[in-house]
């Protein structure tokens, strides 16, 4: 049987993909909170300054403090959606409004509500979504999002799909890294960040290929040897992790997270004299790394 495989810390994210409506809960930094979420629908293509459905959510356990703030709130043209009790035993009640904001605006507006939920005694503000004006409709639909990338040319291209790599909307930059390496924009970048995008989304064999093709375009492609070790690790598939390391270990001699990849996948083989002398080694090169740490643990009492 096989010992337990140590948890390797992984380069690859997870995405946050945007669909009929973005949610924003409540926060001590509220502003940071809203610039996010407008920078993730307009990176999509949305007009932030156009009418959008702008629902907002609050909570108590007393649901005649809720009622009594529905009242006041649809006095203010607020639109009630529902009053219902949630898992928690709390009562959530969520208005919408169509209207137009800025981040500004809409901080502004939050803080008012902020006060809204004081006055009426109700424990908590929750924050908002947005969505289409039309409720009927996505906020962000493939075919709007396919329609706004054919105005993006050569590097514009390619930078909105690092913008979207960057904001982790896998789904979104995978079709533009896709229509980079359609235009030849930079293909070896292109092949690696769509690996990336992919295996985030557990397309974990179409990822590796491209992730491979990275390296075929760009042989000293550091990044792609490293993300296919950890690909690989991650999907144990250990012999090939330990091949892809040791081609990012000849790029880039004596980096301990490489080295550490190395004797993880060594250890998930079994090899565990190995995996020893290369953790060790790694906590040579850095004597912080706290997944050789835990590896070197782990290895006590499994070598000769």
């Amino acid at each position: 049987m096989k010992s337990t495989v140590p948890v390797i810390l992984s380069v690859l994210t997870l995405c946050i993909s945007c669909h009929s409506q973005i949610k924003v809960t409540e926060n001590t930094n509220d502003i940071e909170l809203i610039n996010s979420i407008f920078d993730k629908i307009e990176v999509q293509g949305v007009d932030t300054k156009q009418n959008l459905l702008y629902g907002y959510f609050f909570f108590d356990k007393d649901k005649s403090k809720l009622e009594n703030l529905k009242n006041e709130l649809t006095k203010q043209s607020y639109k009630f959606v529902v009053l219902d009790k949630k898992d928690n035993g709390e009562f959530m009640l969520h208005v919408e409004k169509v209207e137009k904001h800025t981040r500004q605006s809409l901080y502004d507006r939050e803080q008012k509500l902020r006060q809204l939920t004081i006055d009426y005694g109700v424990s908590s503000f929750d924050g908002f979504d947005v969505g289409n004006a039309d409720p009927t409709k996505p906020l962000i639909s493939n075919d709007n999002f396919s329609k706004f990338i054919t105005s993006k040319k050569g590097n514009d291209l390619f930078d909105l799909g690092i913008k979207l790599y960057n904001l982790e909307i896998n789904d979104k930059a995978e079709i533009v890294f896709r229509e980079c390496i359609k235009q030849n924009i930079k293909p070896d970048t292109a092949s690696f960040k769509l690996g990336n995008t992919l295996i985030a989304q557990n397309k974990v064999e179409e990822g590796l290929k491209q992730l491979e093709q990275a390296t075929k375009l760009n042989p000293n492609y550091l990044g792609a040897f490293f993300n296919l070790g950890t690909a690989c690790y991650d999907n144990l598939q250990f012999q090939k992790s330990i091949q892809y390391y040791q081609q990012a270990d000849k790029l880039n001699p004596n980096d301990d997270r490489i080295i550490y990849g190395i004797a993880a996948a060594q250890y998930g083989l079994n090899q565990f004299d190995k995996s020893l002398e290369n953790c060790k080694k790694a906590l040579q090169l850095n004597k912080d790394n706290d997944n050789a740490k835990q590896l070197l643990q782990m290895l006590k009492g499994k070598t000769n």
